[in-house]
């Protein structure tokens, strides 16, 4: 019995596809076009990415939106922030003034001695307000301390004192108002127009008043003072004079005298008799010297 071998065949077959295989080998492989080498040197691209076609431009990058005040951008450090400069207290930031009207600014900073920049020290502005105060203009003085952005800020707060706008004199008769001026200056009196308010002046010169119309037989005169306010800071200063009656030499009587006679004593006296010129009997006392 005899039976056919297949091995043979496929063996030939194996051979043949080796033989096939080694001349596709030793072949050189055809050149390529310049397309499908641009093709093969660009990278391989994301299937999920956009490509601009040709004459198109390139979409611009997204612009981050700043985040909303208050809050941190996500995945962002915080900035490092600088603490602000803490001010010193010990030193002066400003020297205010406020309630002068009629002096200036400049003036008063003259008049004291704290300067901006000083040191601040209690005693240097109590020093300050005794030199604004000995001035005599002002009738209060408040100092203020604020604190400010570099220091300390200090504030006089003033109250000025007021000036005489004008000076009047009512039923002053017996007196002039010249010989009333020349005896202001004799006294020194010190008060006229334009002249601040001071209530020593003004008691001085109700003095004067007085005297001057007991030299002229008002010995009973009252002088009483009047002030009206004149916005802002300004007064009318009013002398009310009541002379009232008249007072005159009556009679002169002397005790002791035993070397002259009475009517001798009274002809020697020139500014004080009892009876004046014309001599009169029954009107004498209307002739009478006033009584000084």
């Amino acid at each position: 019995m005899r039976f056919d071998r297949p091995d043979g065949c496929l063996w030939v077959l194996f051979v043949c596809a080796c033989c096939l295989t080694a001349k596709a080998q030793s072949q050189p492989s055809p050149p390529q076009k310049p397309d499908q080498q641009q093709q093969q040197q660009q990278p391989q691209q994301s299937p999920f990415e956009t490509v601009p076609q040709p004459g198109e431009r390139a979409p611009a990058p997204a612009q981050k939106t700043p985040p909303p005040e208050g809050q941190k951008a996500p995945f962002e450090s915080p900035k490092a922030v600088a603490p602000p400069a803490q001010p010193s207290s010990n030193v002066i930031e400003a020297i205010e003034f406020r309630g002068a009207r009629r002096v200036p600014q400049d003036t008063l900073k003259a008049m004291i001695f704290s300067r901006k920049g000083d040191h601040y020290d209690p005693e240097s502005l109590r020093r300050d307000f005794m030199a604004l105060w000995n001035t005599g203009r002002f009738d209060d003085i408040r100092v203020e301390t604020d604190q400010g952005a570099a220091g300390v800020i200090v504030r006089f707060v003033l109250v000025e004192r007021q000036v005489i706008r004008s000076i009047k004199y009512e039923g002053m008769k017996s007196v002039t108002l010249s010989e009333l001026l020349d005896r202001y200056k004799e006294r020194k009196v010190g008060l006229t127009v334009e002249s601040q308010y001071d209530p020593n002046k003004i008691q001085r010169a109700v003095v004067v008043i007085k005297e001057y119309e007991a030299e002229r037989g008002r010995q009973y005169a009252e002088v009483t003072p009047e002030l009206r306010q004149i916005p802002p800071s300004s007064i009318e200063l009013t002398f009310v004079v009541n002379e009232g009656a008249k007072v005159k030499v009556g009679d002169i009587a002397f005790t002791g005298n035993k070397v002259f006679n009475q009517r001798q004593l009274v002809r020697v006296m020139k500014n004080l008799r009892p009876m004046g010129l014309p001599h009169s009997i029954l009107f004498e006392n209307l002739f009478a010297k006033t009584y000084d």
